[in-house]
């Protein structure tokens, strides 16, 4: 998932356009998209070992039942992508866009408008650099996971 203030330039032709400033911003948008391409490289490098995993995700999902469905996740995802951090971070995307049958986190109980709004939440706190903090906090690795 590639998300960010880099993901969208557009200008509508008026009067107040500025073709220079336009141009500088889709140098940054260019900038910021392959910045995030690397970070995502580096995960991809980054092996994981099955303990950190289990124990990252324990220390993140406080519910035994869904701390499991979360390390499936996580396995569906290293099947593809192999055991590193971006398969870690897939994992939590997948739930974060979905969280329904297609990836075992149904609710029976949840408005689909709620269910919505807490995953578009989920999902903003996970591309906005607040997850690579907590992963750091709740992972013995702590400074080399995610750098």
């Amino acid at each position: 998932m590639i998300s960010g203030t880099y993901d969208r330039v557009k200008r509508k032709n008026s009067a107040r356009f500025d073709m220079d400033v336009f141009k500088k911003e889709l140098r940054e948008a260019r900038r910021d998209f392959f910045l995030e391409t690397e970070r995502m490289n580096r995960w991809l490098n980054k092996q994981m070992p099955l303990s950190d995993v289990k124990e990252l995700i324990e220390s993140i999902v406080k519910s035994d039942r869904k701390a499991e469905k979360m390390t499936s996740l996580y396995f569906t995802e290293a099947a593809t992508r192999g055991h590193n951090v971006f398969s870690l971070y897939s994992a939590f995307t997948n739930y974060a866009t979905y969280a329904d049958e297609r990836n075992g986190f149904a609710s029976r109980t949840q408005a689909t408008t709620h269910s919505r709004s807490r995953c578009g939440s989920v999902s903003r706190k996970l591309t906005s650099g607040l997850a690579p903090t907590a992963f750091r906090g709740c992972c013995k690795l702590r400074s080399s996971l995610l750098n």
